[in-house]
């Protein structure tokens, strides 16, 4: 196909993208709200979004096999085959093998990842395949998350060594770890390099969940503060201040659920503000990127590059993109992972950036509402825990990205490039499935007890009556 024609197609199609992304969000939101308002159960029901999202992935990834001159790409068509496989394999059978699956959040994640494989195919086409086997393992470790939360009742013993093991993990990275971006939070594997940080996110919501899910003292607490401390500390020495922000702020949300101790919470918010001022005056790279949020312009061609470039392409964008292919998001630096969300926003347009956000606030309204149906305490805390930690880790990518927030460099969840990240947020996804499927469980066996207790007691008036 020539470039004339791929133009003309690309431009007619965008408006079909759209459609599809509004489409399924609507149902999701829909969905929701429905599920807030109404005061019954809303039944299970996946109507025809799967089918919908995998078209939306067949017809892009079948745009982009006809994006070289010289003839169709059958790799790529054939990548665009195996993700709608894979997305309906894995929809299908978690839907089917578990009742109190959450369809809707899980459908949420699907779409945020496959727009994520579209915009690696488009930008680094060797990525997107790995990033697919990346979400085929995470979806792995997801299905073994869901199967062992509901049968937890209690870490016991278990919390004091993952209390040891979570600093361990993020000091042994500090001092051996590779830089990258200005932070030493890689460990070379062979040819993988995985960031232990994003696997002791996982320690650290479980650890606060279960330490905090019952009262107690100032002195009982001491560990769980020194362990927050050290947790915190160990990614500052990365210099990954982005992580450390994020690990912060998810202590903030659980300890004040947990606690409802103001006073210690924003004593806490304090200590951390004043932290943040000293690592500005520290470390050389975080000064940068203040100085690129405050005014990218001063220095374009240098410190303000990457927030100029990001700016520039999501308002070339404008509503509904420029089409996919007709963009140019790899003038970026880092658009497969910290500014992705931009390099969506330039192809597919400001509105379906706006479905990207609107994803991430349908899994967090989803979350709490599995987090207020929670029987225990602690599942109460790890669904909470897990919510904000998606959801806090999504605010911090793309405030950076719309200069919202001074840029730090972590991943945009189910959809930036990295394979840590993909793995450990279906983990994260896992946790939030578990607990609804506990909390559907636990409702059911309620029921049935209170019918029976109820035929008990009729039986019983009977027999008083003859």
């Amino acid at each position: 196909m020539s470039n004339k024609q791929y133009e003309i197609l690309a431009l007619t199609l965008r408006y079909w993208f759209v459609l599809l992304i509004i489409y399924i969000f609507a149902q999701c939101a829909a969905k929701t709200i429905r599920g807030i308002f109404s005061s019954k159960s809303v039944p299970r029901s996946t109507g025809n979004i799967p089918f919908i999202l995998v078209l939306f992935s067949l017809t892009a990834f079948g745009l982009l096999s006809l994006q070289d001159p010289g003839g169709i790409s059958i790799d790529t068509a054939l990548l665009g085959v195996l993700v709608s496989a894979v997305i309906l394999f894995q929809f299908y059978l978690l839907y089917y093998l578990f009742p109190g699956l959450d369809e809707v959040m899980l459908l949420s994640v699907d779409t945020l990842a496959v727009l994520g494989f579209i915009m690696l195919q488009r930008l680094t086409p060797e990525l997107a395949l790995k990033q697919v086997e990346w979400f085929a393992a995470g979806c792995a470790a997801m299905f073994l998350v869901m199967l062992a939360v509901p049968r937890i009742k209690s870490l016991g013993k278990l919390i004091y060594p993952l209390m040891a093991a979570g600093p361990a993990i993020l000091f042994l990275v500090a001092f051996f770890g590779e830089e990258s971006g200005g932070a030493t939070s890689r460990i070379p594997i062979g040819p993988f390099s995985i960031q232990p940080a994003e696997f002791a996110k996982f320690i650290f919501i479980i650890v606060l969940a279960y330490s905090l899910n019952e009262e107690k003292t100032f002195r009982q607490k001491l560990p769980v503060y020194i362990f927050v401390i050290a947790s915190v500390l160990g990614v500052v020495m990365q210099k990954d201040l982005g992580s450390a922000l994020h690990y912060f702020i998810v202590f903030l949300f659980i300890y004040y659920i947990s606690t409802n101790d103001l006073l210690l919470t924003i004593a806490a918010a304090g200590a951390g503000a004043i932290a943040s001022f000293i690592s500005y005056k520290i470390f050389a790279h975080v000064r940068v990127r203040v100085e690129a949020w405050k005014n990218p312009w001063a220095d374009v061609g240098g410190k303000g590059w990457q927030v100029a470039q990001s700016l520039m392409a999501m308002g070339s964008g404008g509503l509904i993109g420029l089409g996919l292919g007709l963009g140019a998001p790899y003038i970026i630096p880092a658009s497969r992972t910290d500014f992705i969300f931009a390099a969506i926003c330039e192809e597919f347009g400001i509105l379906v950036g706006g479905m990207v956000i609107g994803f991430y606030a349908l899994i967090l309204i989803r979350s709490m509402q599995k987090a207020f149906q929670a029987r225990q305490p602690a599942d109460m805390l790890l669904a909470c825990g897990s919510a904000v930690s998606l959801s806090i880790q999504a605010f911090i990518i793309i405030g950076g990205v719309v200069k919202m927030i001074p840029l730090t460099g972590i991943t945009l969840p189910f959809v930036s490039y990295g394979g840590s990240s993909m793995v450990v947020s279906l983990c994260i996804l896992g946790i939030i499935q578990g607990i609804s499927m506990k909390n559907e469980w636990l409702a059911h066996n309620m029921e049935t007890e209170f019918d029976q207790d109820l035929d008990e007691m009729i039986n019983d008036e009977g027999d008083e009556q003859r």
